[in-house]
């Protein structure tokens, strides 16, 4: 077992290091601190509870967000105010913050002697949120590494755990955003597995009651894992059959002594988020994600796994082996339908979500499920030289990749602020610099580059009749120039002006778009823009141009489009604008 002990070790530095040393977010500040974005709403029970006593109107959150500022400036998102009611709802559910509490008393009992407002956000509890976090990282890898063992051999269990943490997105959220809820899930996953499997082994009622708290546990930080019951109710079952189910049934008719308490403690456990609930605001539930529903009947499967813009597979590529694993696990392996089950019905649940777009980590507290077909696709690696070696030559770029990404999303250029396209994504990859320009395929994927013979001036304005000699884009205030376009119809447009900003909007979602439109009569034809704020600094007046390869000549007017994306607020001018024609 020596093999598995040190790739455990080995796993265990690894997270230390990268949220200790390579990006320390416990030490940052803002919305790039510990407690910031959604880990600070997760979070945010605790000082509601515990040192404001005021849960219910949550009159400390001004404060707190003007100190810490852990979203953007008048952007509260952590609870809101439910209709019918006077009471502010938290968004979110509480198991995360159930978790999180034996290091927040330790942070609330530290501050003051530390020399720190025992406010709940200040650099304390920001650490011990984070050490409390990779601790139980830590702890899941350990059963985990118990687990596999018991259905792999040593060195398959070490590779898979070194593939684990250096080739997925796991090294992230289980070592430095360990505020979000993923890698806490992750463990919560590996702990149903490994009680599940000893309970089917022994039949003993501990391990049953303790299955049961931990599956109420998971539904409690994430409402739609409570699917995690597949586990139990599947566990040991390779195929549906009569015979199989009468089997099942009949053992759940002898172990009912087991399994009622068991379902009563995940049921209590489960309660007290209907408590909450029924004490903010006078309901037993609440969808607390409001405009966020689901398309149950045209789930976004292809869309989330292989859109450039933040796609499981495309970012996390070392879960292909995990899925091509599955042809050696269908033959062989043990436990099939439950685990197929789960990632199945879970990977439903998440493409259904109208709000796919936020990137493969919903997928985390499945992998524990899903490396066990990557266990089985490494065992049949090692069977032979020849696969060893191609293993070898096909795995290290996905580890290496993650790796680059994770580099990236902290400390690189290249990532900024979603989205990206196609041609970014295979312009960038594996690179640590690249020209500037290369950011504009962030927004689109017309880049000419080479440089232009023999360019046409299709249109000019200086906007000197505009208020102030420019273009002024506002809150609320979309501008548009058109003009016809008669003539000679060429492969590519190009549109430029002297763009000025004063302060500098950061969030992507707000910024300034400068926007190309190929228009017949009403109907847009194509169209291509970009976000202006991504190419200057504060107080910055620089030309801008945006590109489009014109793919359909049936246009008979241009416009160009100058808006704030979702009602920006920071105002941006655009002076001396022209567009040229040119094929090359």
């Amino acid at each position: 077992m020596i093999r598995s002990l040190c790739a455990f070790f080995a796993c265990a530095i690894l997270l230390v290091i990268s949220g200790a040393f390579f990006y320390p977010r416990w030490q940052k500040w803002g919305n790039e601190a510990q407690l910031s974005w959604d880990a600070g709403g997760y979070y945010w029970y605790l000082p509601a509870v515990f040192i404001y006593k005021d849960v219910k109107q949550q009159h400390f959150r001004d404060s707190i967000m003007q100190r810490y500022q852990p979203t953007p400036p008048n952007d509260f998102q952590y609870a809101f105010r439910y209709e019918g009611s006077d009471n502010l709802v938290i968004r979110y559910t509480m198991g995360t913050a159930l978790l999180e509490a034996p290091w927040f008393f330790i942070a609330h009992a530290i501050a003051k002697p530390m020399g720190y407002p025992a406010d709940g956000f200040a650099p304390p509890y920001q650490f011990m949120i984070w050490l409390g976090g990779i601790l139980f990282a830590i702890l899941g890898l350990w059963y985990l590494r118990r687990l596999l063992l018991q259905y792999y051999s040593d060195s398959v269990t070490a590779i898979v755990l070194l593939l684990l943490v250096a080739g997925t997105n796991y090294l992230n959220y289980a070592g430095i955003d360990t505020g979000m809820t993923h890698g806490w899930l992750f463990t919560l996953y590996v702990l149903i597995l490994h009680s599940t499997d000893r309970y089917y082994r022994t039949l003993q009622r501990k391990y049953i009651l303790r299955t049961g708290a931990l599956i109420g546990l998971a539904a409690l930080v994430r409402p739609p894992e409570i699917i995690s019951v597949l586990i139990p109710l599947l566990w040991g079952m390779d195929r549906i059959s009569v015979a199989a189910i009468r089997e099942r049934l009949m053992l759940f008719k002898r172990q009912i002594r087991h399994i009622v308490p068991a379902a009563l403690i995940c049921l209590l456990i489960l309660s007290l988020q209907f408590c909450y609930w029924q004490y903010a605001s006078g309901r037993w539930f609440i969808y607390t994600y409001q405009e966020q529903g689901f398309s149950w009947l045209k789930p976004h499967l292809k869309l989330y796994a292989l859109n450039y813009q933040c796609g499981w597979l495309l970012y996390t590529p070392l879960m292909f082996f995990a899925l091509a694993g599955l042809v050696p696990f269908l033959r062989s392996g043990r436990n099939r339908l439950a685990l197929l089950s789960l990632v199945l019905v879970n990977y439903y649940i998440v493409a259904a979500w109208d709000a796919w777009d936020y990137g493969g980590r919903a997928m985390i507290q499945n992998y524990p499920a899903l490396l066990f077909p990557l266990a089985s696709l490494v065992a049949y690696l090692q069977k032979r030289k020849i696969s060893r070696i191609i293993g070898v030559l096909l795995l290290l770029p996905a580890v290496w990749f993650n790796l680059w990404w994770t580099y990236q999303a902290h400390r690189g250029t290249l990532i900024g602020s979603a989205p990206a396209t196609r041609a970014y994504y295979f312009a960038t990859i594996f690179r640590f610099r690249a020209p500037e320009e290369i950011q504009k395929l962030r927004d689109n994927e017309d880049l000419y580059r080479k440089p232009i013979q023999h360019p046409v001036q299709l249109y000019a304005n200086s906007c000197d009749t505009f208020p102030d000699g420019h273009i002024m884009v506002e809150k609320d205030l979309q501008q548009i120039l058109n003009f016809s376009q008669q003539g000679k119809k060429y492969k590519w447009i190009r549109a430029s002006a002297d763009v000025h900003i004063g302060q500098k909007e950061w969030n992507v979602w707000f910024m300034t778009h400068f926007m190309i439109r190929l228009k017949k009569g009403n109907d847009v034809i194509q169209a291509n823009s970009l976000r202006v704020q991504r190419f200057l600094k504060e107080g910055e007046t620089r030309n801008i141009t945006v590109d489009l390869r014109v793919k359909y000549d049936v246009y008979d007017n241009i416009e160009l489009v100058y808006y704030n994306e979702n009602n920006g607020i920071l105002p941006c001018s655009f002076d001396n604008i022209t567009v040229t024609g040119f094929d090359k």
